[in-house]
């Protein structure tokens, strides 16, 4: 990646930590407030709404901080946002707001509305067919260059409009590919390793592209929300609790939360939450609050740092967080009650039709929470570690502006 190398030789680039749980909506949500979920609300890619077994998808109403394009809207200033994650539906910014991969279609997705047909007529994906992706990796890799092409189209079509006050571009696909090609690459795949370095070529491309259209004065910014690694297991998490004795089925074909029978004690939601089935505040809840809770939560936190795939001879599970080790704010009476992190290579599911602990899948890479990464085109930064709330503090800074009170992150520009 040569322009990128070149970019490293005109900035600095230090390792972040993500966000627990480690999944794109709660990450970006994170980067984007500069709050933890306890704060800004969103703790998965679904939710459940407390004392109902109602489940649902958080979008952007459910965001309780102010995010970046709420930040420079407010004051005046000129917003460009394409792709984020939790940005659908659209608010009515002074710019414009192409959604993230939770929205269903570009219809009524984007700010302002017209930008829809534009983008459609262009061709303007918002996701690949991830599914597509686990029955034909030839035609999800077409699929994917494609999408790719179309994101940097739109990109520099919108880039070169005006002199932007703040312009973000997330690319999605780079995640896609590392889920359906990572262990390939790694494994040195004669037939999917080049098409991996090929992509990264083309990203490496953008970059060189998108460098030679900025202004040495303009803050240049490049981050991920989390790393990647090669996927050795998917570890179904209500089995485990169901084989424990803590969770217990009223369906043959169960689907989702209205098929847990009134004996449950606990159950998961993707990835690797805990929610105890708390007296007054879960439907049917049995567990009293107290010291009852407190030695359930204890129970199920030490059942889970001791699993093991022993066919691996290793542990499962790296660490189990209290909700109030991780969360803290207004919304912290909805957060998990434990968090469990994985250890690398072990992606924890939430499902609840599943016969066996373990399982593989065509999907090959998942997320890690330790090696996400950031970039910053200034000559040195204060620190050489930084978590995902730092970011915008960091921006804002870089801008000469002030950080909102109340979030949690902090600056690391010099």
């Amino acid at each position: 990646m040569p322009n990128f190398s070149a970019l490293l030789e005109a900035g600095t680039m230090v390792p972040m930590r993500s966000v627990l749980p480690t999944v794109s909506s709660v990450a970006w949500t994170s980067i984007a407030t500069g709050c933890n979920p306890g704060k800004h609300n969103i703790f998965g890619f679904i939710d459940r709404v407390p004392l109902t077994h109602e489940m649902f998808i958080p979008t952007s109403r459910h965001i309780l901080a102010r995010t970046w394009v709420d930040l420079f809207h407010e004051e005046g200033k000129r917003v460009f946002s394409m792709g984020v994650p939790a940005t659908f539906p659209p608010k009515e910014i002074n710019g414009i707001l192409i959604p993230g991969f939770l929205a269903p279609s570009l219809k009524n997705a984007t700010h302002p509305p017209h930008l829809a047909r534009q983008l459609e007529e262009a061709g303007y994906v918002i996701d690949i067919d991830a599914w597509r992706a686990r029955e034909d990796r030839d035609a999800f890799l077409d699929e994917l260059f494609n999408a790719f092409d179309r994101r940097c189209e739109t990109l520099f079509r919108y880039l070169g409009q005006e002199p932007w006050d703040l312009f973000v571009a997330h690319i999605m696909d780079t995640d896609r590919l590392h889920h359906f090609l990572w262990a390939h690459y790694e494994a040195g795949s004669d037939r999917y390793a080049p098409w991996f370095l090929k992509f990264y070529g083309r990203v490496d491309e953008m970059i060189g592209r998108l460098v030679d259209a900025l202004t040495d004065d303009v803050a240049l910014l490049v981050l991920s929300d989390h790393g990647f690694c090669s996927l050795e297991k998917e570890v179904h998490l209500n089995h485990w609790l169901r084989q424990a004795g803590y969770l217990e089925l009223a369906s043959a074909d169960p689907k989702g939360l209205r098929d847990l029978a009134p004996s449950t004690r606990c159950y998961s939601l993707l990835p690797g939450r805990i929610y105890l089935k708390v007296r007054g505040r879960e439907f049917e809840g049995s567990v009293a609050p107290g010291a009852e809770y407190e030695q359930l939560r204890d129970e199920v936190a030490e059942g889970l740092r001791s699993l093991r795939d022993d066919e691996k001879g290793a542990h499962v599970i790296d660490h189990v967080y209290r909700r109030e080790e991780l969360f803290s704010g207004g919304a912290f009476e909805t957060s998990p009650d434990l968090v469990a992190r994985p250890a690398r290579g072990y992606d924890l599911k939430g499902g609840f039709d599943k016969e066996v602990l373990f399982e593989s899948s065509p999907v090959c890479g998942t997320h890690t929470y330790d090696d996400a990464m950031f970039y910053a085109r200034v000559p040195e930064l204060s620190d050489r570690s930084m978590q995902v709330v730092d970011v915008l503090p960091t921006l804002l800074d870089l801008l000469g502006m002030a950080s909102p009170e109340g979030i949690d992150g902090r600056s690391i520009a010099v």
